[in-house]
C-alpha cells in the first residue's frame, strides 16, 4: 500500500508539473502574441510558419486571417527569371563584380583563409552560434544523392552520405516534402542535378531558389526553369523552394522577413572559395538566426554570390568524420534527399 500510495503521489506530482510548464507555455506565447512588441510577434510567427510541426500554434492563438497578414505572401513569380550570377564562365572569378561590401570584406579576409584548403571558423551572434566552413576550391564542392527518389524512398543521413561519397565533409542541402515533421526525406521540393543531368525534376519546369555549380566551379543562384539551369552549364545542383537568394554581385538582398530557426547556407567569394555555413538553433546555446543574420554573416565573409538552404531540423555540418555543430533534433538526425559535400583534394 504504501507503495501505490507513493506511485500515485508521483504521478500527481508529474502531472501537475507538466500542466504548470503547459500553463506557463501558453502565457508565455500569450505575452509574444498581444504583447507589447509588435517585432517580437512578427518573428515568432514566422518561426513556428519555418518548420513542418508547429504551423498550427500562432493559428490558434491569432486566426487564420491575422497570420496571412503577418506573413505577407511574395508576390507572383515574374514571368521571366532572374539572370545568373556570372555572365561567363572561368577560373577568374575576380573579374565578377564584387560590389563594394562583398569586394571590402574580401579584401580584409585574413590571408590563411586564401592559402588553407579547408578553414573552419567558430560565428557567433546575438541569438545564434554556428560554423563557417570556407572550401579554397570550389570544383571540390558537390551535390550528393539518393540513387532514387520518390515517395516510397526513404533519405540517408549526412554522416552516410560523406561515407558513400568518400567525403572529407558535408552540409544539408535541399528540401524535401515534410507533413508535419514526418517526411521520409525522399521526395525533393525541387530540382536535383547530377554530372549535368536532372535526377529529380523536368527541364521544363520553373524552380524558385536554385543553388548550382557549373563546370568551373562558379555558384548559381536564382529562379529558373530545369533547361535554364542546364544551359547555365551547371553540373551540380538543387533547390530550396521556401529560401532566399541573400546575396547576388556582391550585394545583400533587403526586405528579408523571416524568424529565427536553425540555418544552412552556401556562398563565393570573389576568389573562388565556397562559403558552407550552418547555425544552431532551437537550445538554450543558440536559438537560430534570421535570414538578414545569414546574409549579413556571408558579406562579412567576403561572400559575392550566396543563398540558403534547408534549414530546421536537417541542418548539420560534418567534418572529418565527425559532426561538428549541433543538431536541433531531440531524436538524432534526420534522413535527407540531398547534401553539399566537400570532396577530397584533387591531384596537382
Amino acid at each position: 500500500m504504501k507503495f501505490l500510495r507513493a506511485l500515485r503521489t508521483l504521478f500527481v506530482f508529474l502531472l501537475t508539473g507538466i500542466l504548470a510548464f503547459l500553463v506557463f507555455l501558453v502565457l508565455v506565447i500569450e505575452v509574444l502574441i498581444h504583447g507589447p512588441s509588435e517585432s517580437a510577434r512578427n518573428i515568432f510567427v514566422h518561426s513556428c510558419q519555418e518548420t513542418s510541426a508547429l504551423k498550427f500554434v500562432p493559428r490558434w492563438f491569432l486566426g487564420n486571417a491575422e497570420v496571412d497578414r503577418i506573413l505577407e505572401p511574395a508576390p507572383e513569380e515574374p514571368d521571366e527569371f532572374v539572370a545568373l550570377s556570372y555572365d561567363t564562365a572561368g577560373d577568374d572569378f575576380a573579374e565578377a563584380d564584387g560590389g563594394e561590401a562583398g569586394g571590402a570584406a574580401a579584401e580584409s579576409a585574413e590571408q590563411a583563409e586564401n592559402t588553407e584548403p579547408i578553414v573552419i571558423k567558430d560565428i557567433k551572434g546575438g541569438t545564434y552560434r554556428g560554423k563557417l566552413m570556407i572550401v579554397a576550391d570550389p570544383k571540390r564542392v558537390i551535390v550528393g544523392t539518393l540513387k532514387n527518389y520518390g515517395p516510397g524512398v526513404a533519405g540517408r543521413y549526412l554522416m552516410d552520405f560523406v561515407a558513400d561519397y568518400g567525403a572529407v565533409a558535408g552540409t544539408n542541402a535541399g528540401g524535401f516534402d515534410d507533413p508535419e515533421g514526418h517526411g521520409s526525406g525522399g521526395s525533393p521540393d525541387g530540382i536535383v542535378i547530377e554530372n549535368g543531368v536532372i535526377r529529380y525534376g523536368s527541364a521544363g519546369a520553373a524552380y524558385r531558389n536554385v543553388i548550382g555549380i557549373d563546370g568551373e566551379g562558379v555558384l548559381h543562384v536564382g529562379n529558373m526553369s530545369g533547361q535554364q539551369a542546364l544551359d547555365a552549364g551547371i553540373v551540380t545542383g538543387v533547390s530550396f523552394s521556401p529560401g532566399e537568394v541573400l546575396v547576388q554581385n556582391g550585394i545583400g538582398t533587403e526586405n528579408l522577413q523571416s524568424g529565427i530557426n536553425p540555418r544552412t547556407a552556401i556562398g563565393q567569394r570573389a576568389d573562388g572559395a565556397m562559403l558552407l555555413l550552418v547555425v544552431e538553433g532551437r537550445h538554450a546555446g543558440s536559438l537560430g538566426a534570421s535570414y538578414e543574420d545569414l546574409r549579413d554573416i556571408m558579406l562579412d565573409n567576403g561572400a559575392v554570390t550566396a543563398s540558403m538552404l534547408d534549414g530546421g531540423t536537417s541542418s548539420a555540418m560534418v567534418y572529418n568524420g565527425e559532426q561538428i555543430t549541433r543538431g536541433s533534433n531531440l531524436i538524432g538526425s534526420r534522413r535527407l534527399p540531398t547534401t553539399i559535400l566537400v570532396m577530397p583534394e584533387r591531384a596537382s
